[in-house]
């Protein structure tokens, strides 16, 4: 394993694990472990406006007070359509619904509504994580509760996520929803991509210099952690070209959700880094656009144990 350390990683002491900080640091950077990111990132704006141009304009929607508190809704024809609600990854600190809707042209096609909130970057609000779960969480119950306006189902919301988008999206399923007035989070499926869920070693990280991080925090947060809240299907993709700790988050929260008897799927794609996975979102025949078509179609029943 590659390590920043300037001592010897064998006497370095070890912060997480057996991993010293040079390696923590070095996990959690996709720069050290995805070197084509910039020009996969471009790729997949150059995609999402390839996308946008095939469908009509979306309703840009206010769900919050704030100016960013907006959401892009791409409004299928079909009556009682399912909604895909898609959360965008950058680390917590960067990403847009405009630059992240390359999945639009195929899933409207496919009769579906396509939601993409934006929210604040976690930078802009002095470290506060919990801040931006709160937003998704506001622009989610905003869409349960303006279906009927768009004749979509509200009973079929099926939530995806890449990167800290994944971490966001699997954190819906266990905020506080009762004391908005629902019984349960409002998720007929879940779909996380690349992303971590017990956040722990990533506190402990270099990303602990933008993200103010507290124990609470960390275990309010760690959706791994209230694993028994998963009483809907999940499919859980990763790049085989990702960081080893996005590796093991992946598996380890795939462990966790069977062993609170969840219904989970799981794939790891083979030959893709931690962006190139969600650029093959754009192809509606890619393991990840099927993944995402199994929840929409498929009786939950029939949901494989892989894909």
């Amino acid at each position: 394993m590659h390590t920043t350390d300037s001592q010897n990683p064998a006497m370095a002491p070890k912060v997480w694990q057996e991993m010293t900080q040079g390696q923590l640091d070095w996990a959690y950077d996709q720069a050290n472990h995805a070197p084509n990111r910039v020009e996969v990132l471009e790729h997949i704006a150059h995609q999402s406006a390839l996308s946008r141009e095939q469908v009509p304009k979306p309703l840009r929607l206010s769900y919050g007070p704030s100016p960013i508190e907006m959401l892009d809704w791409y409004v299928s024809e079909q009556a009682n359509a399912p909604i895909v609600f898609f959360v965008h990854g950058g680390a917590w600190k960067s990403g847009t619904a405009l630059a992240n809707a390359l999945q639009a042209h195929w899933l409207t096609a496919l009769g579906c509504h396509v939601v993409i909130p934006d929210f604040d970057a976690v930078t802009s609000v002095d470290g506060d994580l919990a801040h931006l779960a709160r937003q998704v969480q506001s622009a989610l119950l905003y869409t349960y509760n303006n279906c009927s306006k768009h004749h979509a189902d509200p009973q079929r919301i099926i939530v995806v996520g890449h990167s800290s988008g994944a971490h966001l999206s699997a954190c819906m399923v266990t905020r506080d929803w009762v004391s908005v007035g629902l019984e349960r989070a409002p998720i007929s499926a879940l779909l996380c991509c690349s992303g971590m869920y017990d956040l722990e070693p990533v506190s402990l990280s270099a990303r602990s210099q933008y993200v103010c991080f507290t124990p609470e925090l960390v275990q309010d947060l760690s959706p791994q952690r209230q694993a028994q809240q998963f009483q809907m299907p999940v499919v859980l993709l990763c790049g085989e070209n990702e960081s080893p700790e996005f590796i093991r988050q992946f598996h380890e929260f795939g462990d966790a959700l069977r062993l609170n008897n969840a219904m989970v799927s799981s794939h790891v794609v083979q030959g893709v880094n931690h962006f190139e996975i969600l650029q093959t979102l754009f192809d509606p025949e890619s393991i990840h656009s099927k993944a995402l078509k199994t929840l929409i179609e498929e009786p939950l029943e029939h949901l494989p144990v892989n894909i």
